[in-house]
């Protein structure tokens, strides 16, 4: 199962106690998921397809609990996207008919309204709905439901909500800044409109948002561990670089003392000289601060990098 699935899985199971946040989050599921069917005389079937039938469910439950209406649940096939013709999955629409309140549902969640005596359909997020801050995680929590998606941690870190309606979709936007510290992006896929989160703490936070506790402690887990990861590498990295860089300077160093020896004899060289050359050419992979600590009297780093200076000097003066 992908962390999509999982979370979407975690969320279907999210009750709310309120009955404010059970409106908000019909009606977040029902502003996205749902289309509606005339069936004459003014009236309308409201219809809202899902492909997890643990969302199906939930609402079908949410629905009953706040509104009394006991819609029913149709199973059909759709086409897979990007997949061969003839690749099919299942969809499970929930079904509410005019005789289970399909018209007074549309009216509480706001997708109806009156304007000069008439009714009109409207579109982007109902506000009244939305007053409170538990409603806005509910509604979160079923827009999430009905479009959205998010990519396994273990390989990035993306969000998103894919929108039909650019409304909805910049509404949204603002309703996610409406949380401390939080923010989302907007762009255009084609005829789809597409709010999204890629920054690790935003997703984490949305994760917490909307109820996802579980998905948000194992995101957690997962972004820790990457983190863990690239810092292992980066040290790494960079001891490779440093081992290279050694092993480079030595090979240079040695060099010089070769040559020293061949035209002047080490035996000639300052005490303190010769011994240094002499331990460069015993341990040819020691760094400075080993040759340091092998040198009697110890000496520092610094000290160690001045007498290799000055056994180039020397080599340099030879080699004229």
């Amino acid at each position: 199962m992908s962390f999509s699935s999982q979370t979407k899985g975690e969320l279907a199971r999210v009750v709310p106690t309120k009955k404010c946040c059970m409106l908000a989050e019909i009606t977040g599921f029902l502003r996205v998921a749902g289309s509606l069917r005339l069936v004459g005389g003014g009236k309308f079937t409201i219809v809202a397809s899902t492909e997890n039938p643990a969302i199906a469910r939930h609402y079908k439950t949410l629905i009953r609990e706040y509104f009394g209406s006991n819609a029913g649940i149709e199973v059909g096939n759709s086409q897979v996207p990007g997949k061969a013709r003839g690749s099919y999955r299942y969809r499970y629409s929930l079904v509410i008919r005019p005789d289970e309140k399909s018209l007074q549902i549309l009216r509480e969640t706001g997708m109806i309204l009156i304007k000069e005596g008439n009714d009109f359909l409207s579109d982007g997020i109902y506000q009244p709905i939305i007053r409170n801050k538990c409603c806005k995680k509910a509604y979160l929590r079923g827009l999430f439901l009905g479009v959205g998606t998010m990519s396994d941690p273990r390989k990035s870190y993306h969000l998103e909500f894919v929108l039909n309606s650019s409304q909805v979709a910049q509404e949204l936007k603002r309703l996610i800044g409406s949380f401390v510290d939080l923010s989302a992006g907007l762009i255009e896929r084609g005829e789809e409109h597409v709010v999204y989160m890629k920054r690790a703490e935003y997703i984490s936070d949305m994760l917490g948002i909307m109820g996802a506790n579980e998905a948000m402690l194992e995101f957690e887990n997962i972004r820790i561990g990457r983190g863990l990861r690239r810092e292992v590498n980066r040290i790494s990295n960079c001891d490779n670089a440093n081992v290279d860089r050694t092993l480079s300077a030595a090979e240079q160093q040695i060099k010089y003392i070769e040559l020293i020896d061949a035209k002047l004899g080490l035996d000639n060289l300052d005490p303190v000289l010769r011994e240094t050359a002499q331990l460069r050419l015993e341990l040819p992979g020691a760094s400075l601060t080993d040759i340091g600590e092998a040198l009697r009297p110890p000496i520092k780093k610094p000290g160690v990098s001045k007498r290799f200076a000055k056994l180039k000097e020397i080599a340099e003066s030879l080699d004229k």
